[in-house]
């Protein structure tokens, strides 16, 4: 069976997302990579679609957004891995860093 991996790379996004008040109130910038594995069709503009929607909610840590994204991700299509990074570019410190961010993989168990 064929397998594709569908991915975004660098999709800007502006999230209410931050563990102070003010980052989840003004919002930060984000760069989101994602890459799905699936045997099925995923479109790019509804992965993009399902990104701009999960950015429109809030949270407090960039983890509880990218879970979201991939349960989403799984709610719509069946995946076999599903890989996120997010990078915060605007931070709430003095730094010399061009972001800080998490990256999550997750993938389907074989029971």
């Amino acid at each position: 069976m064929k397998k594709v991996t569908v991915f975004i790379r660098k999709c800007k996004l502006h999230i209410r997302c931050g563990v102070y008040e003010e980052e989840r109130k003004l919002g930060v910038e984000v760069d989101v990579d994602v890459k799905v594995l699936s045997e099925k069709f995923i479109d790019y503009q509804d992965l993009y679609n399902l990104l701009i929607e999960v950015s429109q909610k809030e949270f407090i840590y960039l983890e509880d957004f990218a879970e979201t994204v991939i349960n989403n991700i799984n709610g719509k299509w069946s995946c076999e891995k599903i890989e996120i990074t997010l990078s915060k570019r605007s931070l709430p410190f003095q730094n010399s860093m061009e972001a800080a961010g998490v990256n999550i993989i997750w993938e389907k168990s074989n029971e």
